[in-house]
């Protein structure tokens, strides 16, 4: 391969002219999947308005070259035909790139995706270090400390909730998990996610980078349940989601506008090695035609697969695990192909059954702060942070002398959804954000619900109380602690909003 004459012929110039002159350098940034199953990456800032393919290629062998004499794990790879004359570039589309490269059908400081065919016969989908999973320091300090089969599961089905909730509302929004001893697959049919940098697949397994986070705002407000599933408050739930339940992910996601299906990997003993800020988390990915079940599945051509393998937890009770899902998600979700709203039993469903038939005691509240800052007063406007919440007290009678809560912790107890809880312990508070219900969240008696120390009515009173529970249906202006599970009960104003 040699070089042509305008080979590397790169405008530069010195950053202080390029500030002078208010312009910022047009930067082209290319991955390069290598037909060995490695990857290089190319930048070019500043390049001529085309570039002969050859000279693109053979930066590219430079970079490998140099990348192999640092890692002696790439010398076993198989080697690259780099004299062929079967040697081309595809688009991530699967087009061919003819004689010359033309950097006007890249849009500048993106990321694109080449594929290097060398004319051998061996190809592969899956390349290593192809995505950088990278997370920000501080958000290494901010794991859940504590962690169940079921909170996993719902972070992911969060994540594939608030995807659908994006789509057309015409087209077809679907979530479906399947789940065995061999694998666990969660498929839902939103947007996708491909190699462009605003909708990366990357962010999917990188720490703080949700891709939801900036429709938080749509979620404020309305009527109750303020049923706007935009649940994305911390941005570490994909992957620690699925690490937590087994020891490889492949998340396989595809675009309306995508012709390939692009994969990411996740192996729990490469990325805890990885875990440090002083080291990157790099991971294999991947590029592939989209499979018949996934195109049936997704008509619309846009669609995300998380599949875990080697689960940990195994025999799993479906029935019980769908009735703690639908009290989370109602008819949102499908379980092995049967959808929640068929399952009979749960929590929600027992005890709106044995509720009083009076009317409920309803208190809607609206919080608002608005700070004026100097910033803002420059600006000639102020900031507003609001949150809403509606709090629904519902009573439950004695019938035939027998306390409704204690027959609603009796058919709990026999249908296997719920561990068995006293008349006294039992919770008197529940609370959903945008719909979606917090089952660990621990609150005690409202202050009403506490003994009443004087008086001969004390006692009648704590009872009668105690026959009370109180449903919170909250908007995206409240946000849950990083567990999901503790909280204060007056609002506390902070960053994101105001915090339980």
């Amino acid at each position: 391969m040699e070089p042509s004459q305008n080979c590397g012929s790169i405008r530069k110039r010195p950053a202080e002219q390029a500030m002078n002159d208010g312009d910022i350098d047009r930067i082209y940034r290319f991955t390069i999947l290598l037909p060995n199953g490695t990857t290089v990456g190319i930048a070019l800032r500043e390049p001529n308005p085309t570039m002969a393919s050859g000279d693109f290629m053979l930066m590219a062998k430079e970079r490998y070259d140099r990348a192999k004499a640092q890692d002696p794990s790439l010398r076993s790879k198989r080697p690259i035909a780099w004299e062929s004359n079967e040697l081309h570039l595809e688009d991530a589309n699967g087009n061919r790139i003819k004689s010359r490269i033309i950097f006007d059908n890249f849009k500048p400081h993106k990321r694109h995706i080449l594929r290097l065919h060398d004319g051998s016969g061996n190809t592969t989908d899956t390349f290593e270090n192809m995505w950088d999973l990278t997370p920000d320091t501080e958000l290494l300090k901010e794991l859940p400390e504590e962690y169940t089969f079921e909170t996993a599961l719902a972070d992911l089905i969060d994540n594939s909730l608030q995807a659908v909730w994006a789509n057309p509302l015409k087209s077809k929004r679907l979530i479906s998990l399947d789940i065995s001893d061999e694998k666990i697959s969660i498929f839902d049919t939103g947007p996708g996610m491909d190699d462009s940098d605003e909708n990366s697949i990357a962010k999917w397994g990188k720490m703080g980078a949700s891709l939801h986070r900036k429709y938080k705002v749509k979620a404020v407000g309305g009527k109750p349940p303020y049923l706007m599933p935009f649940f994305g408050l911390f941005g570490f739930g994909g992957p620690i989601a699925s690490m937590h339940l087994g020891r490889h992910a492949m998340v396989s996601s595809k675009t309306m506008q995508s012709k390939r299906v692009y994969t990411l990997h996740l192996k729990r003993e490469a990325l805890l090695s990885r875990s440090g800020s002083q080291h990157s988390w790099k991971t294999d990915g991947g590029v592939r035609v989209p499979l018949e079940n996934e195109s049936a599945r997704a008509p619309q051509g846009s669609f995300t697969k998380v599949e875990i393998f080697k689960p940990r937890m195994k025999n799993v009770n479906l029935y019980q695990l769908s009735c703690k899902l639908k009290d989370i998600y109602f008819p949102y979700v499908q379980v092995n192909g049967i959808d929640l709203a068929e399952i009979k039993g749960g929590e929600v469903a027992i005890t709106n059954l044995h509720s009083c038939n009076g009317p409920d005691f309803i208190i809607q509240v609206h919080f608002s702060i608005t700070e004026d800052t100097d910033a803002n007063r420059i600006l000639g406007s102020t900031a507003i942070h609001e949150a809403n919440a509606c709090l629904k007290c519902v009573y439950f009678p004695v019938v035939q002398g027998k306390e409704n809560i204690e027959r609603i912790l009796e058919k709990l107890e026999a249908d296997g959804c719920r561990l068995a809880e006293s008349y006294e312990s039992f919770s008197r508070v529940s609370i959903r954000r945008l719909g979606r219900l917090l089952p660990d969240a621990c609150w005690g008696l409202l202050p009403f619900m506490e003994r009443h120390k004087k008086g001969d009515k004390a006692h009648l009173f704590r009872r009668s109380f105690f026959r009370v529970k109180c449903f919170i249906e909250t908007d995206a202006g409240f946000s849950p602690t990083p567990s999901k599970v503790r909280g204060t009960l007056l609002p506390i104003h902070g960053p994101s909003g105001f915090h339980y």
